[in-house]
């Protein structure tokens, strides 16, 4: 498995576009699916954990979506923390949210 949320990216335009001739097409396209884009919409009460060495969600994605969530929301930031790892000491936590 690749660590990188970009990599599918690069194989996409070596295998389907290597002149790179539909890059801003695909681009703008690609902006339409950011988390972010989505964020508005978050009504619920809002814990959110950002891993800081996360290759797959970096954290300046996170960064944008997190700051436009409107709900009562609360955020981990957690140097060492990256896809799908969560520290045990934030299971309690999470439950008495």
């Amino acid at each position: 498995m690749n660590n990188s949320a970009y990599a599918e990216i690069a194989e996409y335009f070596r295998n389907f576009d290597p002149h790179h001739e539909r890059e801003e097409e695909i681009f703008t396209k690609l902006g339409y699916i950011d988390i972010q884009h989505f964020a508005e919409r978050i009504k619920a009460k809002t814990l959110w954990i950002t891993g800081m060495i996360d290759m797959i969600c970096p954290p300046s994605s996170q960064f944008a979506a997190y700051n436009k969530i409107t709900a009562e929301k609360n955020c981990f930031y957690i140097m060492n923390l990256a896809m799908s790892s969560c520290p045990i000491y934030l299971i309690k936590y999470c439950r008495d949210f």
